[in-house]
């Protein structure tokens, strides 16, 4: 009888490490597949982050360029208004009548 019972308490004990055995496999196994995910996830985030950071210093000295010739042409512009009002005699201011200003004392 004694055989028997430590049989069986053999048997449960096994069983109970079998158990455990297999839930701490399933656990490594699922951790190392959130480990890999988790990974292929942050370098994906880590190229999407470099190829969007490409993307906007690219359009930043496009816009830069746009600027420059953007203010070449006002400059040119304003140069080219200054001339033609210069030629009609227009936009200068005409010399101070010499009658209403008054001197210091």
């Amino acid at each position: 009888m004694e055989t028997d019972a430590i049989a069986q308490l053999v048997t449960l004990l096994l069983v109970g490490l079998g158990i455990v055995w297999h839930q701490q496999r399933s656990t490594d196994k699922l951790r190392d597949e959130f480990q890999t995910a988790n990974r292929n996830l942050r370098d994906e985030f880590q190229t999407a982050i470099h190829n969007l950071r490409d993307e906007f210093q690219t359009a930043i000295r496009e816009l830069r360029q746009d600027h420059d010739t953007l203010r070449d042409a006002i400059a040119g512009i304003a140069q080219r208004l200054a001339r033609i009002e210069g030629f009609l005699r227009i936009g200068t201011p005409s010399p101070p009548n010499e009658s209403t200003q008054t001197e210091p004392d």
